[in-house]
């Protein structure tokens, strides 16, 4: 697998490239619904950096930052009886920022690669995404990875607009 990931460094370079993602159409529709201005990643970032209640990662392919997952603790703010089963639930998000890696299986090969970490190295026994539920493509990438969709439900997106979010859940296999 030629996908990698590397932690997310607290430095001006790291955010001049999230920046430039999330100026990408294909990033902020679905990440944060408007561009951020540099100012707002640096603070946006630096404090998740800080906190440390979420671990950030670039996503590189062939060696090359492509993307940026973050992975943190589930929180059953939805309170889904399904969930009550599993003990050490995380959540991620992730996107691929460069345009001419999209639709090359990358993104699954990312996911797998998440999977794999958040189950063997935070010894999860559950993962739960929640894309938009419009978000065709992100939504059939989680299902080739063994995602199975279990509830939808009204949400707002970072701005407040309504929006149908989706939940996802993959159980590690025993």
């Amino acid at each position: 697998m030629d996908v990698t990931l590397r932690p997310l460094n607290n430095d001006n370079a790291e955010f001049k490239q999230l920046h430039k993602w999330c100026k990408n159409k294909f990033v902020y529709e679905w990440f944060e619904q408007r561009v951020l201005s540099y100012d707002e990643i640096v603070k946006k970032y630096r404090n998740k950096l800080l906190k440390n209640k979420q671990k950030l990662f670039i996503i590189q392919y062939k060696n090359k930052d492509i993307g940026l997952v973050q992975i943190y603790k589930f929180k059953n703010d939805i309170n889904l009886d399904e969930l009550d089963y599993f003990k050490n639930i995380y959540e991620y998000d992730l996107f691929i920022g460069e345009e001419e890696y999209l639709s090359k299986r990358i993104g699954t090969n990312t996911v797998q690669l998440i999977n794999q970490i958040i189950y063997y190295e935070y010894l999860a026994d559950a993962i739960i995404l929640r894309p938009f539920k419009r978000n065709i493509r992100a939504i059939k990438c989680y299902e080739k990875c063994n995602f199975k969709p279990i509830a939808d439900y009204d949400g707002k997106d970072t701005l407040g607009n309504p929006e149908i979010i989706s939940v996802l859940l993959n159980t590690k296999k025993h």
